[in-house]
């Protein structure tokens, strides 16, 4: 040790040495313990915010399950011009959503949010569309900022976002400063995470499960405690509470924003209601539903009215329409049950009101003209083939519906209480009018035309051609102690109806008698026999095919040019034949008298026709527009 070493030993520090060196220490103490108790209070800070966006997060969810609606957060990105923000926002609305809340995280250490990915971790583009059974897609719900990270909750707990996603779950970061850039995840525009001070990870699923990790998983070379913060995105404000009137739209293949159920038929309503939106037989009902917008994203409200104690709703006031995020319409449907006593022909105007409880409303007879307003028919209703089956229609051609599959050539009952159907056998059937229960009453061999109920109801006669014969039959199964009835004229019937003119059979609606015509081959005569007698009553002096009784006792029937005349049995001037029609067959009439429907050839296929002025048979209107073709209509009471 050398002598200056040596005496400074023996000497030792100066009390002033002592006391500075003393003072640095203390000082050096304090700043080394403010930092760390700086670094403490900010991490558990972007923990605390961390924490609450997570609890958000599981609350909205909640929110769209209980409510039925999407709900969502966005954080911000000023345009996509910022990739990290300071804050965060709530939005809601099935359409158009609005910012309805905002959350600044701002203090004297900010805490920065961003929806961001790290490239260890292989993060992927969302691909929610292919798991979620909901109609709702981001694009659909129109954000005001869709540039900005977002996560929807919808109404199925499941989330739809534009974050990338790893194993299923999206990543929000918090930290204390956060650095990151913009790039690319599948093809779609992302935030590639820097550096990141304190980070605390909200991870959701797109199943909409929410938990929190602390640090970067996969990526601890990216915290740092020396990442500076980049500039903050502002976080949008609250949405204008300017209001605008919802209105009435008109849904995808739709022509109006008024549907009804059973529809009207756009081929007779014109005739049968002019002015009306639809027909209604008696003690049927209606379903009506509106579809409207509101261009503000506002929920919509329907309100029914039928002006005074005109039928019943199936809802009473004001009811919450229904989103369908596909087509972005809100929907409305209720059901309509006319008065318990109605007269004929008599109107109803039904009418809908929208409203957005913000001042907003609308009305449906600003969208259509008149409103909904409903003619209830005179009683009356068709039987019909379509294509191999037969279906049931109201008069009008409106509200068909199927009776029996696989059978054909229908004939009411008096009454419309049963029909008689055939199939492809020749074998005829008795359906009733709901199809649910069917009684073969006739099997036989080769051509059966179709059955006529008598004027009782419980025997039902037809033609029926074998080997050089055609015979009249009658199946009486509701007959007490009926055998069946035969009438074989013998070789006047074989002659006047020989094989391939496919003779029917009508009966009369009061009396025991029947009518006997062909259906093809060269113009024959019309036979009037005695339903109850073995002997030919008389050959009309007519000549024609497809007769049949008229409700009052004459006869209708085609004559050799297409066209449908009427023959008085009881006298009195012959009504003028109707215009000509290509392929005209079996004509039929109403019970009142005033109508008449038959089969025609339209565009290439049969078609069932109707015409609207009675006796004067000049104004034919096809009934339907179906791709199969319609045949063998008949009228029932």
């Amino acid at each position: 040790m050398s002598l200056w070493g040596r005496r400074f030993f023996r000497q030792g520090f100066s009390m002033a040495e002592l006391i500075v060196a003393m003072a640095l220490l203390a000082l050096g103490a304090v700043v080394v313990a403010q930092a760390f108790t700086n670094m403490r209070s900010s991490r558990v800070y972007v923990k605390a915010e961390a924490e609450q966006v997570a609890e958000l997060l599981r609350s909205l969810r909640q929110q769209a399950i209980t409510q039925g609606r999407p709900l969502g957060l966005g954080i911000p990105s000023e345009n996509g011009t910022r990739t990290v923000s300071g804050g965060y926002y709530l939005l809601e609305g099935e359409h158009r959503p609005k910012v309805v809340r905002r959350i600044l995280m701002g203090n004297q250490q900010a805490v920065q949010i961003s929806g961001c990915h790290w490239p260890e971790l292989a993060f992927q583009a969302s691909s929610t569309g292919a798991f979620s059974n909901s109609s709702y897609t981001l694009a659909n719900w129109e954000p005001p900022f869709p540039q900005d990270g977002l996560l929807m909750f919808l109404p199925s707990g499941e989330v739809l976002t534009n974050l990338p996603t790893f194993q299923g779950e999206t990543a929000v970061v918090l930290g204390y400063s956060l650095q990151a850039t913009p790039s690319v995840v599948g093809g779609n525009p992302a935030v590639e995470l820097q550096q990141a001070r304190g980070p605390v990870v909200v991870w959701c699923s797109i199943l909409g499960e929410v938990r929190l990790e602390g640090g970067l998983q996969g990526a601890p070379g990216r915290i740092s405690e020396t990442a500076p913060s980049s500039q903050p995105a502002t976080v949008p404000p609250l949405t204008p509470n300017t209001n605008s009137s919802p209105t009435f739209v008109v849904a995808t293949a739709q022509s109006s924003p008024l549907q009804i159920s059973p529809p009207a038929n756009p081929n007779t309503l014109a005739t049968v209601a002019p002015g009306n939106t639809g027909t209604l037989r008696r003690s049927r009902y209606i379903s009506l539903k509106v579809t409207a917008r509101d261009p503000d994203g506002d929920a919509l409200y329907c309100t029914w009215d039928s002006g005074g104690p005109n039928g019943t709703f199936t809802k009473d006031g004001e009811v919450r329409m229904h989103y369908d995020p596909t087509d972005k319409l809100w929907v409305a449907t209720w059901a309509w049950h006319p008065p318990q006593i109605v007269a004929d022909n008599q109107q109803f105007a039904l009418q809908a009101t929208i409203s957005d409880k913000r001042g907003g409303t609308a009305t449906l007879s600003g969208a259509i003209s008149g409103g909904g307003t409903f003619r209830i028919l005179p009683p009356g209703k068709l039987a019909f083939s379509r294509g191999n089956d037969t279906w049931m229609s109201n008069w009008d051609g409106s509200d068909p519906v199927i009776v029996a599959a696989g059978l054909t050539r229908p004939r009411w009952s008096p009454g419309g209480t049963m029909i008689c159907c055939s199939n492809p056998a020749g074998n005829l059937v008795v359906v009733t009018p709901d199809g649910r229960s069917r009684t073969t009453i006739f099997t036989g061999a080769g051509y059966t035309s179709a059955g006529s109920f008598n004027h009782r109801s419980n025997g039902v006669l037809f033609a029926n051609q074998g080997t050089g014969t055609t015979r009249i039959l009658e199946s009486e199964p509701w007959a007490a102690g009926g055998n069946g009835w035969d009438y074989d004229p013998g070789n006047l019937v074989a002659t006047n109806f020989p094989l391939g003119s496919d003779p029917v059979v009508d009966c009369h609606p009061s009396d025991y008698a029947a009518l006997v015509s062909k259906s093809a081959g060269a113009p024959g005569p019309i036979v009037l026999i005695n339903e109850d007698d073995t002997a030919l009553d008389a050959v009309l002096p007519i000549s024609g095919f497809d007769a049949s009784f008229t409700p009052s006792g004459d006869v209708i029937y085609r004559d050799a040019s297409n066209r449908i005349a009427i023959h008085r049995l009881g006298g009195g001037p012959p009504t003028p034949p109707s215009v000509a029609f290509s392929n005209v067959r079996l004509p039929r009439t109403s019970n009142n008298g005033d109508y008449a429907v038959f089969q025609a050839d339209d565009a290439g296929k049969d078609n069932c026709y109707i015409f609207f002025n009675g006796p004067n048979l000049t104004q034919p209107q096809k009934l339907f527009s179906f791709p199969e073709p319609c045949r063998h209509p008949d009228w029932a009471q």
